[in-house]
């Protein structure tokens, strides 16, 4: 219930966005421009297992507002700014084992799969209230088409590591649509640190699931609510920590389309509740930004262990 008050608060205060509110939001702002690569991996967990890669390319530019899907995002209300974006996401899942022979499938295990879609997104920031809505359409496909059998193949074969099996089984291909918004409050913002609260869902065939959580950073920055100096150094630590309720992941129970599934979980198996923390360190000069950051969630299916992978990122302004 508590999910649901914040989620009427936020829809409360949101609307789409429409060619007039664009000109009118992002009259006289200083426009974000940049080019991030983000790379997940659990090798930094010494694992090779469950979420075991992610590859994500970011593009943030108001050229981006122009595109027709950008009218499905949302906006708040009397916004000072807001960051168009467009992304490219590949994910990669495994079983606890990638060294199943045969074909053979292990029962009770997460599924083989690998996701790859591309995003529109919106960050629609309100600087005097420290708020941020940021709002997400993604469409893209789920399973063979995805490539990440002979991704991780080719990875393992470049280094001259074991041969993963197992990928004959993974999940049928199936289409990839999904929203995603998530509304964050400063709670506490001081020179050298920030705390924040916030509140998010994703609806679709791919995950279907509400999230809430807080989230702090320490050191020197610029604060994520106000305008960034491309040319200012930044050095920080953060840390997010969440919980996810789950009402369906494709990634563990198959796409839309059932059909052509060897194996996937049931319902029953999901766990229903997930926990996520996030720590790392971010460090910005000039026009260059690098992240390296650990995560580490619980179990997200009856009978499987509790997962972690790290990420580095570069951010380049221009």
């Amino acid at each position: 219930m508590r999910v649901l008050l914040i989620a009427g608060i936020l829809i409360a205060n949101l609307q789409p966005v429409s060619s007039q509110e664009l000109t009118k939001a992002t009259a006289g702002l200083k426009e974000e421009h940049y080019f991030r690569f983000k790379y997940d991996n659990d090798f930094f967990n010494q694992t090779d297992r469950y979420y075991t890669q992610g590859i994500i390319l970011d593009f943030v530019h108001p050229l981006v507002k122009h595109s027709p899907v950008s009218r499905c995002l949302l906006q708040l209300k009397r916004a000072d700014m807001n960051y168009y974006g467009m992304h490219l996401q590949q994910d990669v899942f495994t079983a606890k084992s990638i060294r199943y022979m045969g074909g053979q499938i292990y029962y009770g295990e997460r599924p083989f799969t690998a996701v790859f879609f591309l995003s529109h997104s919106l960050s629609s920031v309100i600087s005097s209230k420290n708020q941020i809505l940021s709002s997400q359409l993604d469409i893209g496909f789920l399973g063979p088409l995805a490539k990440g059998k002979e991704e991780q193949k080719g990875i393992h074969k470049a280094l001259d590591n074991i041969e993963p099996q197992g990928w004959d089984n993974q999940l049928a291909n199936a289409p990839v649509l999904n929203y995603r918004m998530a509304l964050e409050k400063g709670l506490l913002i001081k020179k050298h640190f920030a705390f924040s609260g916030f509140v998010g869902s994703r609806l679709g065939t791919l995950y279907t699931d509400a999230t809430i959580g807080v989230k702090w950073q320490a050191g020197i920055f610029d604060c994520w609510f106000k305008n960034a100096s491309a040319n200012r150094f930044n050095l920080y630590v953060f840390n997010t920590l969440q919980s996810k309720f789950v009402a369906y992941n494709a990634t563990l129970q198959g796409g839309l389309t059932k059909s052509g599934n060897i194996y996937t979980l049931p319902a029953s198996a999901v766990k229903r509740q997930v926990g996520q923390i996030s720590i790392g360190l971010i460090l910005v000069y000039k026009r260059l930004g690098l992240e390296y950051s650990r995560t580490f969630i619980t179990p997200e299916f009856k009978g499987g262990e509790t997962h972690g992978w790290g990420r580095c990122s570069i951010t380049v302004r221009f």
